[in-house]
């Protein structure tokens, strides 16, 4: 059964999404690098606003602000597009991964099914636990020591660097 999305013109939305049985497909740092600039290009074509993100080796933690509210695009748009990118160059290098990510109705997959997490973030208060949790995900998971050192989040945006990916300031 497909998740029911309630959108809510300007309201915030935190949303985190995983790997096939998570799997840590997004391991390797050139993968991470391509789901960011797969993030960035969305961004610019659907016209959303990024608060928070980070990619971590087999999920993916986004706070965004959806143009009208509209959540299902952004995850279509985002997903989709860099999963057929990235199973296309494995399947041209016959990457042994490939056999792993087949479901039980024979369909090749990189994302789990279903929508992932989604929750509406309802205040400022929730809006910074939300950017903070997102950001301490790889210190919580002992990738580094401090938030500013994953290079796949928005942490160092906060601590004015520059990323990949353009951060909505306005909130």
């Amino acid at each position: 059964m497909p998740v029911r999305r309630y959108d809510s013109p300007g309201q915030a939305r935190f949303v985190t999404f995983s790997c096939y049985q998570r799997l840590p497909l997004l391991g390797d740092p050139r993968t991470r690098d391509a789901f960011a600039e797969r993030l960035e290009a969305e961004r610019v074509r659907l016209g959303f606003s990024v608060i928070a993100w980070v990619v971590m080796p087999e999920h993916v933690h986004l706070v965004i602000l959806p143009v009208d509210g509209a959540l299902g695009p952004v995850l279509r748009g985002v997903k989709q597009g860099f999963s057929h990118m990235v199973l296309s160059r494995w399947r041209e290098r016959s990457a042994p991964v490939l056999g792993s990510l087949v479901d039980p109705r024979g369909v090749t997959r990189f994302w789990q099914r279903g929508g992932g997490y989604d929750r509406k973030v309802r205040n400022p208060e929730e809006l910074v636990e939300k950017i903070r949790y997102t950001h301490e995900n790889p210190v919580r998971r002992g990738l580094v020591d401090r938030d500013e050192d994953w290079a796949w989040s928005s942490a160092q945006d906060y601590r004015g660097g520059k990323g990949v990916v353009e951060i909505w300031r306005e909130w």
